[in-house]
């Protein structure tokens, strides 16, 4: 391992040998948010593009990954389409979906392939199109540039481009919450985003923690920057002192990263930026 290549990571010598020390059971699995961890946060989600060299470095974490998985709010064939790979794990919107190579070999996903649908979520998903559809119409005329995302069982209202968008979040928060209300849905918050979910006691963390029992994980890292993958990084936790699973948790730092993610951490990066290195890093030290 090149001293450079750990240099570049930004990380210390004791941090480096906890997580080649933690990764050193086999079957291992690589988990990642998208957005903010992945790629840059982008004005709309359309614009998001991966970190040069991103998609590469996942497609060879394969080699000494048993699991490599793009963990999304995104939905499963979104985070497919933006990421570029066929032959990786795609866990979309905050757990309720998933695409995965057929018989966990590297059979390529087909872009006529159906996402796997949490089944006890999809009677909710007309009570979601339609407290959407309500949030648009009131919403959208106050604030300007407030973006209305439809993803299925699951929506998003974006609020970065608006005017004001902590006075858009918050309005968009309050009247979400209004009018999930009678149909029990969730109502939760991200960077500028409001997200309408079913009540189904999914997120990040409980589908991560499923694949890594389904694939009998021994030791898995997990890379995220929001409040969401903090779910994931309490799940890790529970499964290392489980004895069930080794789990790295790391926290990507920015601007925008909620206030307790480092807390909740093993490891954390100071920026996007280093991602590259780590994954490059890993590559070589495992």
């Amino acid at each position: 391992m090149p001293d450079d290549l750990a240099t570049t990571t930004g990380l210390d010598a004791a941090a480096l040998a906890h997580i080649r020390e933690a990764l050193a059971a086999r079957p291992r699995g690589l988990f990642s948010d998208v957005d903010g961890t992945l790629s840059p946060i982008a004005p709309t989600p359309e614009s998001a593009a991966l970190l040069p060299g991103v998609a590469d470095l996942l497609d060879r974490a394969q080699q000494c990954f048993d699991v490599v998985a793009a963990v999304s709010g995104r939905s499963a064939h979104d985070a497919r389409r933006m990421v570029g790979l066929d032959t990786i794990t795609y866990i979309g919107n905050h757990g309720f979906e998933w695409l995965e190579p057929r018989a966990h070999v590297a059979t390529p996903i087909s872009e006529a392939a159906e996402a796997h649908i949490l089944p006890e979520a999809l009677p909710y998903q007309p009570a979601v199109e339609a407290v959407l559809t309500r949030l648009g119409a009131e919403l959208a005329p106050r604030f300007p540039g407030l973006r209305i995302e439809p993803k299925g069982v699951t929506a998003s209202v974006h609020v970065r481009n608006t005017p004001d968008p902590a006075a858009a979040e918050d309005a968009a928060y309050r009247l979400a919450s209004e009018l999930a209300a009678p149909h029990g849905l969730r109502v939760t918050r991200g960077k500028l985003v409001v997200e309408l979910r079913p009540p189904v006691a999914v997120d990040k963390g409980a589908a991560v923690a499923r694949v890594i029992r389904e694939r009998g994980l021994r030791a898995a890292l997990y890379l995220g920057d929001d409040r969401t993958d903090v779910d994931a990084f309490r799940a890790l936790r529970r499964l290392t002192n489980e004895g069930a699973c080794r789990g790295v948790a790391v926290a990507i730092l920015h601007n925008e990263a909620p206030a307790d993610l480092a807390a909740e951490a093993d490891v954390t990066l100071d920026s996007i930026q280093r991602v590259p290195a780590l994954l490059r890093w890993l590559l070589t030290a495992i």
